[in-house]
């Protein structure tokens, strides 16, 4: 299947898309309890959290959490440690997905050389438009200001952390934005 250019795929762009983009990864995934987080929570009795780290190449790709809370309506302990886990894992493999496609990582049975870069970039479906657009500078400088202003020490750090990541949206920055005007 990988050897497409001589199949009836050759001339559909999205079929040679979706066949470059098949194959295998040799990932790290570790798995370890999630010390800052349970810290945080320390008011919440049995509260249960893991963090992932995901790695190609010892490069770190991606970082998940994953938290659950024994009590009880969740009275089984190792189901509920276990969906603390596997949470965490796909909280990781969910964050890789843009760090992936932003250092162009192929699946490992795939040589760049076997891949049609032909009309790559051609728009199929949708146009530029339609994706979600960052956030832009003057809305992360209003967002930081109400930060500083309406957040208390308990939350201000997961406002700042939000405000920090290169994928906020536009969308996300104006909820962010509404949810802190709101609290005045």
């Amino acid at each position: 299947m990988n050897n497409y250019k001589n199949s009836a795929y050759k001339n559909d762009p999205l079929q040679e898309e979706i066949i470059k983009n098949t194959g295998s990864f040799t990932l790290n995934i570790t798995v370890e309890k999630d010390v800052e987080m349970t810290n945080k929570f320390s008011h919440i009795p049995n509260f249960i959290a893991f963090k992932t780290t995901l790695k190609k190449d010892n490069n770190i790709i991606g970082i998940g959490t994953g938290s659950a809370v024994l009590n009880q309506y969740n009275k089984f302990l190792s189901r509920t440690v276990r969906f603390a886990y596997g949470s965490s894992i796909v909280d990781a493999i969910v964050r890789s997905v843009k760090i992936l496609d932003a250092l162009s990582i192929m699946p490992t049975n795939q040589k760049e050389s076997e891949i049609d870069l032909e009309d790559q970039d051609k728009p199929v479906f949708f146009n530029d438009e339609d994706l979600p657009q960052v956030a832009t500078e003057k809305q992360r400088q209003f967002l930081e200001k109400l930060i500083n202003s309406n957040c208390n020490e308990d939350t201000k750090g997961d406002y700042l952390e939000k405000l920090e990541s290169p994928y906020l949206s536009k969308f996300e920055a104006s909820q962010l934005i509404n949810s802190l005007i709101s609290v005045n």
